[in-house]
């Protein structure tokens, strides 16, 4: 009897899309996630994922259907995504863009992540040539040591002919400002792009920072850019600080890992103070910056209402002198409207590393900063909190904002009751204070205490600041059409005041 000879590897079908690969039964929580980042580029052995293996090449394959038609049955969009385990062949990748142009499918996202790549320039040429038919959106070629200019630059006709990409990742390779000349010159013509990532490559510099800067010549819509460890110095950040002032549609800019020092810092702070700015993150991590450039960063941040989170982890040039000033563009605690015209906007700032920080600026950032964003309204509570337990009595109120009252008032009321709420009051400007509290205070009642405020000249500012707390409530009688009141309804007091006040207490 003969034994039986099992397939050999050759027989085995190539991995094809992500999310269109057959796998064994599995439960809910055994299934991966929808981008695994996995090997998907084996042309002689199985796939293998990081949760879970492919079958066999002994598995019995299906008689009325190709290994295409059994990982394209899902409608929609394909992602393409190639893992570094094994060695990525130019013909696996072109037999797979084919498979997509024949069901007229779209590529949604393709990724090359940290790929062996046997045919680099072939590889690149044929996604060149090829890409230009699908409707990319998204495009990462990340962590390619082996991606230089020749090959990044045979990209370009993929970009000058493409109209739908929105996300660019070409970060970890060897390439220079010369093919990034090349590939970004299509968006002068078509501005589509959002996110682009240009990190960990030292041969950005500042030369490629100004091709960057160049972008907005063409109306760019960028919202992120990412040129963390570019090799940039000052002359590149200068070039970038222009780009984020005239780019009012950047919202994260990341710039750490580069020796900007205080000098670039200094310029990225005037780009910050211009209103055309809306920036919301900034990242300045290892950059080499002292308190100098803290000092005047301070102060873009102390008038900035866009920025909600700023890094600066690792600068050990910053020193407990600098961080205060830092801190005291969002925290001044000399009076109230000191708390109250601070930055309540930044809700996330990063000064851990920084070794030459005091412990208690330290903790102070992390308390009053912290990295869960809170709202406005909840950092400006934890603001006059801390104020009040440093004052330790009566909040004297001058100079805040009306809308902020209600909220300032309820909570002096909660925490230190009643006879500090009393003090606060007291302290107003004559024109909406000078109310003496009762002798009998159980004989008062709530709408009396409302009657005696009602003094010329004072009732107008009064209802202003505490009508905003109290509900309005919808009067039961019509004055339109002549309808008498209801016999069950409260006969309405009249009010003595002059005519403004009735037409403002009779809204109500």
């Amino acid at each position: 009897m003969k034994p039986t000879q099992l397939p050999s590897t050759k027989s085995c079908p190539a991995p094809l899309p992500t999310h269109h690969r057959m796998m064994p039964p599995m439960n809910e929580a055994m299934m991966p996630p929808r981008r695994q980042y996995d090997a998907l580029n084996q042309q002689s052995s199985p796939a293998v994922t990081t949760e879970m293996p492919i079958p066999a090449c002994n598995m019995p394959r299906r008689q009325n259907s190709s290994d295409d038609d059994l990982l394209f049955l899902h409608p929609g969009p394909v992602d393409l995504i190639y893992g570094a385990e094994t060695p990525l062949r130019t013909e696996v990748v072109a037999r797979h863009l084919s498979s997509v142009r024949r069901r007229r499918k779209r590529i949604n996202h393709l990724s090359l992540l940290g790929s062996e790549l046997v045919n680099p320039r072939g590889l690149f040429k044929l996604l060149g040539k090829k890409l230009k038919k699908f409707n990319v959106k998204e495009l990462a070629i990340n962590q390619i040591p082996s991606m230089n200019n020749e090959e990044l630059i045979s990209l370009a006709p993929f970009l000058n002919a493409t109209k739908t990409l929105k996300i660019l990742d070409i970060s970890g390779a060897r390439f220079d400002a010369k093919a990034l000349r090349e590939i970004l010159c299509f968006f002068m013509k078509n501005p589509s792009l959002e996110v682009l990532v240009l990190g960990d490559n030292e041969c950005v510099g500042d030369e490629g920072a100004a091709v960057v800067s160049s972008l907005q010549e063409g109306r760019a819509a960028l919202r992120t850019l990412s040129m963390q460890g570019c090799g940039m110095g000052s002359s590149g950040v200068a070039s970038i600080s222009k780009f984020l002032g005239s780019c009012p549609s950047l919202r994260m800019l990341e710039l750490s890992n580069n020796m900007i020092g205080d000098a670039g810092v200094e310029l990225l702070a005037e780009s910050i103070k211009s209103q055309s700015c809306q920036l919301e993150f900034l990242g300045l991590n290892t950059v080499e910056v002292g308190d100098r450039g803290i000092l005047v960063l301070a102060d873009a941040v102390k008038t900035n209402r866009s920025l909600t989170s700023l890094s600066l982890e690792n600068n050990r040039g910053i020193t407990s002198f600098g961080a205060a000033h830092l801190l005291k563009s969002t925290y001044n605690t000399q009076s109230l409207q000191s708390v109250l015209a601070g930055n309540h906007v930044l809700t996330n700032l990063n000064i851990r590393g920084c070794s030459r920080v005091g412990e208690s600026l330290l903790k102070l950032a992390e308390d009053l900063l912290s990295t869960q964003a809170m709202a406005t309204h909840q950092v400006i509570r934890f603001k006059v909190s801390k104020y009040t337990e440093k004052k330790g009595n009566g909040i004297v109120l001058e100079g805040f904002d009306s809308k902020l009252l209600p909220h300032i008032m309820s909570f002096v009321a909660q925490t230190n009751g009643l006879s500090y709420l009393f003090q606060s009051i007291r302290s107003m400007p004559p024109l909406h204070s000078q109310y003496e509290l009762p002798s009998k205070v159980e004989e008062v009642k709530s709408n009396d205490f409302l009657e005696s405020l009602k003094t010329p000249k004072r009732t107008k500012k009064v209802y202003e600041l505490f009508g905003i707390s109290f509900p309005k409530q919808r009067s039961l009688m019509r004055h339109q059409g002549g309808r008498r009141a209801n016999k069950h309804e409260a006969p309405m007091k009249s009010l003595s005041c002059n005519n403004k006040c009735k037409n403002s207490l009779s809204s109500r």
